[in-house]
């Protein structure tokens, strides 16, 4: 892997996605993008350059901040500025990175493997915001650094520990940063959506990428044999 000042960076990011309430109670994971009535709600986004330390300012897109007469054309507008800011860290890497061996933009948060990617890729697919090869190249030729996996290691298993297997973000917050406060289940947004609570939704979501900038960075500060919780 080769990395290059100015060029190599990790963006931190969180979506949120609504399921209705008749597919609520399904076992597992409930949301699925393909589900008529769900629809993603919006999400937060950070660069980082780690070579520098160097943080760019956040940026948030969300559903009822688009134009549209309805849900589905307001969600085909968000989703396209979501893929504006990817196709961003794209443009770096290939106007400024010049070349082809240089590591490509990394994503990293939790869960972004299990639902958020393929999510903006499926719901992204299904409103035409770009050919299908350009969307796959966008979103999954990304390097994804699920924190919920790279985590797993790092964490002494009580139950079986023949078992290796991802983490939930609680779990990895309370051994590796020594938080005991257990975080509300993400279902939780539904609710406030339901409610009109955007505001509520957005500081949660806010919450997340600094929660995934934290973990991220321990895992550094452990990879590298220095002393976590700092």
């Amino acid at each position: 892997m080769r990395f290059k000042r100015e060029v190599t960076h990790v963006i931190f990011f969180d979506i949120e996605y609504y399921v209705p309430k008749e597919y609520r109670n399904r076992p597992g994971l409930k949301a699925n993008p393909y589900l008529d009535g769900s629809f993603v709600i919006g999400g937060v986004f950070q660069r980082y350059f780690p070579i520098e330390d160097k943080l760019e300012e956040k940026e948030e897109f969300w559903i009822w901040d688009m134009e549209g007469k309805d849900v589905m054309e307001r969600e085909k507008n968000l989703l396209r500025k979501i893929y504006l800011y990817f196709r961003g860290s794209w443009t770096r890497w290939e106007l400024l990175g010049r070349d082809p061996r240089l590591t490509e933009p990394m994503v990293a948060g939790f869960g972004i493997t299990h639902l958020d990617i393929p999510t903006l890729f499926v719901r992204s697919l299904i409103h035409g915001i770009a050919e299908p090869e350009r969307l796959y190249d966008t979103y999954f030729k990304l390097r994804h650094f699920d924190l919920s996996v790279a985590s797993a290691p790092m964490i002494q298993e009580n139950r079986d520990r023949k078992v290796l297997a991802p983490v939930s973000q609680n779990w990895a917050v309370r051994n590796l940063l020594g938080d005991r406060r257990r975080k509300p289940s993400g279902t939780i947004v539904w609710e406030l959506y339901d409610a009109g609570d955007y505001r509520g939704i957005m500081e949660r979501t806010r919450d997340e990428i600094e929660v995934a900038k934290r973990v991220y960075l321990n895992l550094r500060k452990l990879r590298n044999g220095l002393p976590g919780r700092s």
